[in-house]
């Protein structure tokens, strides 16, 4: 089986922190707060007229401070108040049952720690800048979240139900990989991203609009079964019409297989 990547699967459990008001902030060092900026100042360059409009509008809605690193608890607030979504803090890497549960009950699991600044291109421990920056836009799109939490809820199905297929539970991580992290969407302006794990990336952002990746066409079928590199730049993304066609598309899917 391939090691899971959805976003983080290491601890056996996690501490239950879906009131997020009651977890402590960290206290951000100076440091920390500039690296945020750096982040930010470098992601704003490049993603207009490169992110998809779906996520630019959901950038507008959620407001991230430009300066200083958000609470989570603001910002979980925003989204609630469009969406329903919430963010539960998490001290790091989650394992796949209890991400999919989450998603299954519209939470999304964000760790509250910002990357070195000598990460700023990468880093290997998903922070709160991909968390957030990457998702967060997106939680605030009815067809994506309903996507979102059909996925969710398939992947729920995937570990509890012994008659669906074992397998299923390698086909949700390439699914999630090629649409959620590295995804690409036709807008009426062109090609735009709107995969979390470009979108939180200067150099991704750029690589991925280019002629270096092979762009193909959606077929889940084709994604389930395709494993992927986390270590370099995608050889090959996957580009939907529409996160309408993304979600009938994952639920005719997952229907076929007994996921939903």
């Amino acid at each position: 089986m391939e090691e899971a990547v959805i976003p983080r699967g290491m601890h056996d459990c996690i501490p239950d922190y879906r009131d997020i008001h009651a977890v402590e902030v960290p206290a951000y060092t100076d440091i920390e707060h500039h690296t945020w900026a750096q982040l930010y100042a470098n992601q704003h360059k490049v993603l207009p007229g490169r992110a998809c409009d779906e996520f630019m509008a959901g950038l507008d809605t959620v407001g991230f401070p430009a300066e200083r690193i958000p609470a989570l608890a603001d910002i979980s607030d925003h989204i609630a108040a469009h969406s329903g979504w919430t963010i539960m803090r998490v001290d790091g890497l989650v394992p796949n049952y209890e991400f999919f549960k989450l998603l299954s009950e519209r939470i999304f699991p964000s760790t509250d720690f910002i990357r070195r600044p000598d990460e700023l291109e990468y880093t290997p421990s998903p922070d709160m800048f991909h968390d957030l920056l990457g998702h967060a836009p997106l939680l605030v799109n009815p067809r994506f979240c309903a996507f979102f939490e059909k996925f969710g809820q398939a992947g729920v199905n995937a570990f509890t139900n012994p008659a669906i297929d074992p397998a299923a539970r390698d086909w949700l991580p390439r699914i999630y990989w090629y649409t959620v992290e590295y995804g690409l969407i036709r807008n009426p302006g062109g090609l735009r991203i709107y995969g979390a794990g470009i979108l939180s990336s200067p150099k991704e952002v750029l690589y991925s609009l280019s002629d270096g990746p092979k762009k193909l066409p959606f077929d889940l079928e084709v994604i389930a079964n395709k494993s992927y590199d986390i270590w370099h730049m995608q050889e090959e993304l996957f580009v939907i019409d529409s996160f309408d066609q993304l979600e009938d598309s994952f639920y005719a899917w997952a229907h076929r297989h007994g996921l939903l």
